[in-house]
């Protein structure tokens, strides 16, 4: 693989056309984004692409910014934690900022997005080259401009160096994707940290600006509630729900032997899993032929039915080997009973403390814990709205730098290069991504198979093949990201 991403650079930069030269660039970020390699950042090629980009800019007309403050976003969505975190820190503005939008999105997430936001602009699709040049215009006006992108999105990364070098404009990029490969370390006048997993990682980065702490505030009010201790014959309903690919198993790191243990000894109990997908994640299939109704996956429900099957739940358990970041952390102080396995990617919020190091820790947890109220009072203290908004509006206003407060509560056991890929890819590529490699050099296709594992090399195959029939028939296929 690294042979391939090392000619996908080279290519990235002998390409004359600038537009070209920055669509391979998101395409390589975009599979750095999805497959763990080990590298983390690339502001070189971050800078080498803007020095380009600059004398092809027009940039008369500037004026200092006289507006206060726009959050950019790549593309908003209507599930997951990442939309939801602008929107939160939208509301923590005395006065609701703007937004700009700079991909084609979901039209029900953009007007849901709107709610949040005084003035809402979403950019037509152009070349890279044009984009630039429209962010550079919109985002001109405004001393301060708070990041949400995507890890591959280098055109704004390029459209906010290009912006630094013409207003006094301050950059603030909250890093929502801290665990994966991600543009953005040239571009950041303040670097937010959610995350003690995100502080480790960024040492494997070159980051130019200051670091701030922020922390994912949640938006559950506290339920006090106490709970009855189980007994192991009692009939127990454990719940979880993730992205399927928060359950698949890597290198050592596997949710199974937890799963199998507590359906072993807890002969009553059933264990409920939604989000994973039940007939390609087939690591799940042993456990459901031997648990059978005991053991229950569903993709996807119904938000009502969704509910009634959390509420019905005893325990809440995290989602493994990747955790659901303040996913958790809801769950405890909505007054659910929380359990789960310390992770190698951790450190969203002091719930970690709940978690047990190993499975025999666990089951002890499960018959003899409750819910611990100090554990409950420190996740407030690092991830309360009131906590987080002090921690925001601090820096973003009077320039106050915050330490990584999750130190303070929890002691890092974590790995960073747990996910690190150094044999056969055994993640997913976006075929997406793929098809547009190919579209400058068909070779690319051999070459990415190679490095694929058996069964990702048939799905790629099966996936590029639907992607083609969707092209020509202007169908909706879909697409199986597990």
């Amino acid at each position: 693989m690294s042979r391939l991403l090392s000619s996908l650079r080279d290519l990235i930069l002998t390409q004359k056309d600038i537009n070209k030269s920055i669509e391979l660039a998101e395409a390589y970020g975009a599979i750095l984004w999805a497959v763990d390699k080990g590298v983390y950042d690339d502001p070189e090629l971050e800078a080498l692409l803007t020095n380009r980009c600059m004398s092809l800019v027009h940039e008369d007309d500037i004026v200092a910014p006289s507006k206060d403050c726009i959050h950019l976003i790549s593309e908003p969505y209507l599930i997951g934690g990442h939309t939801r975190l602008m929107e939160q820190l939208a509301t923590m503005h005395s006065e609701k900022p703007d937004l700009l939008i700079t991909r084609q999105s979901d039209e029900a997430a953009i007007e849901r997005t709107r709610v949040f936001f005084n003035e809402c602009t979403v950019l037509q699709f152009r070349t890279p080259l044009q984009k630039v040049t429209e962010i550079i215009e919109c985002l001109k006006a405004y001393k301060r401009v708070v990041l949400h992108i995507h890890p591959d999105d280098m055109t704004t990364v390029i459209a906010c160096n290009i912006l630094k070098g013409m207003t006094n404009a301050k950059i603030f990029f909250v890093n929502h994707a801290d665990h994966v490969f991600t543009y953005g370390s040239s571009v950041a006048d303040v670097y937010f940290e959610i995350s003690t997993f995100g502080l480790q990682r960024d040492k494997k980065k070159n980051i130019s600006g200051v670091k701030s702490f922020l922390g994912i505030p949640l938006s559950t009010r506290l339920v006090k509630k106490a709970h009855r201790l189980p007994a192991k014959g009692d009939a127990l309903n454990f719940f979880s729900a993730a992205s399927p690919f928060k359950f698949k198993p890597v290198k050592n790191y596997d949710s199974r032997p937890t799963i199998h243990r507590v359906l072993s000894e807890f002969k009553n109990a059933t264990f409920w899993i939604v989000g994973a997908n039940p007939y390609t994640n087939i690591w799940w299939w042993p456990l459901k032929l031997r648990y059978r109704r005991r053991f229950q996956i569903l993709s996807s429900v119904p938000y009502e039915s969704y509910l009634k099957l959390l509420d019905s739940a005893d325990f809440y358990v995290d989602s493994y080997p990747t955790p659901g970041g303040t996913a958790f952390a809801e769950q405890l102080v909505s007054g659910r009973r929380c359990v789960g396995l310390r992770a190698p990617i951790q450190g969203y919020s002091p719930a970690d403390n709940l978690k047990s190091k190993n499975i025999d820790d666990l089951m002890t947890s499960i018959l003899q814990c409750d819910n611990d109220p100090a554990v409950i009072e420190s996740v407030y203290a690092v991830n309360g709205y009131e906590a987080v908004k002090s921690r925001y509006l601090a820096c973003l206003y009077d320039d106050v730098l915050c330490a990584n407060e999750m130190e303070r509560y929890v002691a890092w056991t974590g790995d960073v290069a747990a996910y690190e890929q150094t044999g056969k890819i055994t993640s997913a590529i976006p075929p997406e991504v793929i098809a547009k490699l190919i579209s400058f050099d068909k070779g690319f296709l051999l070459s990415v198979l190679r490095e694929l594992s058996a069964v990702q090399k048939v799905k790629m195959v099966l996936k590029l093949a639907l992607l083609r029939i969707k092209s020509l028939t202007g169908k909706d296929v879909g697409s199986d990201k597990a």
